[in-house]
């Protein structure tokens, strides 16, 4: 199967490595604290909070500190591995999509506003899939989820950030996602964690006007 991938690390040639970045070990945790109940993800995602917070004071604070991300991600994986575990995890999978016209699209979206030498590091491949078939899931409803816990994060008039209410709206986004829903303007990821090869650099085409 011929699918375009998006990387700022993958070379030509180069197999694709599922949970490259290691970003299950950053979600699991939110996972395993909502398994053992809603007060127990609370305090994680209090906990966590914090620690973003100390790094901060120390300039250490980066992506990979984003409290926010993480805790929607272990609420995603605990969704799917409870309901859908016949689903490929987010978190340990790889990212394609169907068409140039996707790629570009998302390739906007992510990184149009983004300082030029950061959008240089971006790459686009053209990619061999070891499969026959790939989950299809619309990466609003991802996004969604994000903004429920985000907007509710950052309103400090809010006296209780999380509600059991809350969370069943993100979980049920979550399910919306695993179940193949979409949203009224879908964006289409393609995952799956089957071996994968770079086959052409494609990144002229992210550069055209």
């Amino acid at each position: 199967m011929k699918l375009y991938h998006m990387s700022d690390t993958l070379q030509l040639g180069d197999m694709l490595k599922s949970d490259f970045k290691r970003q299950m070990e950053l979600a699991l945790p939110f996972a395993q604290a909502l398994r053992r109940g809603e007060e127990c993800f609370y305090a994680m995602y209090f906990n966590a909070k914090y620690l973003r917070a100390v790094l901060g004071k120390f300039k250490l604070r980066d992506m990979w500190s984003d409290y926010v991300k993480w805790s929607v991600e272990g609420i995603f994986e605990y969704v799917r591995r409870t309901e859908f575990p016949q689903c490929c995890s987010r978190l340990q999978c790889n990212y394609y999509f169907a068409t140039l016209e996707e790629v570009r699209a998302l390739y906007e979206i992510d990184w149009g506003k983004a300082p030029e030498e950061e959008r240089l590091r971006i790459r686009l491949f053209e990619i061999a899939l070891e499969a026959d078939q790939v989950d299809r899931r619309d990466m609003r409803l991802f996004d969604e989820a994000y903004d429920i816990v985000w907007e509710c994060d950052a309103d400090e008039t809010h006296g209780d950030i999380w509600s059991h209410g809350e969370l069943t709206s993100v979980m049920n986004c979550a399910r919306r996602y695993f179940a193949g829903e979409q949203s009224a303007e879908p964006i289409w990821e393609l995952m799956s964690d089957r071996p994968a090869t770079a086959e052409k650099d494609l990144t002229a085409y992210l550069r055209k006007e």
